[in-house]
């Protein structure tokens, strides 16, 4: 059963992401070598990042060294993979809905030289 939640924490913080899994997903940076753990919090509606200790635990940020084969073992305990988005955030944007399913939400949601409500 699809499960749909706000990140908390991380490199995610901030999106709504749909998984298959209602136990949570992993956010992975192959560029950086790093990946986060999310697990899923059903009744808030959310994805927490795991901050646990681990021996892949590169910071006590809850960023861990990618190792493909954890990350296997991740998949087989019921855990989604998500690949974190290239490129250069947008400061400016608003979170994106990230859909596994194949429904990608349109782009973008702020037009260049926009400002938020209250900044001139």
């Amino acid at each position: 059963m699809p499960h749909k939640g706000v990140c908390m924490g991380g490199p995610m913080a901030g999106l709504t992401i749909h998984t298959r899994s209602d136990t949570g997903f992993v956010a992975v940076d192959k560029p950086a070598s790093a990946c986060w753990v999310y697990k899923a919090d059903p009744d808030n509606g959310r994805f927490v990042l795991c901050t646990e200790p681990d021996p892949s635990s590169i910071d006590d940020d809850g960023t861990r060294a990618l190792d493909l084969d954890r990350v296997g073992g991740a998949v087989s305990q019921g855990l989604d993979i998500v690949a974190l988005p290239d490129g250069e955030e947008d400061p400016e944007a608003e979170p994106a809905e990230v859909d596994l399913f194949g429904d990608v939400p349109e782009e973008p949601v702020v037009e260049p030289g926009a400002t938020r409500e209250g900044e001139d």
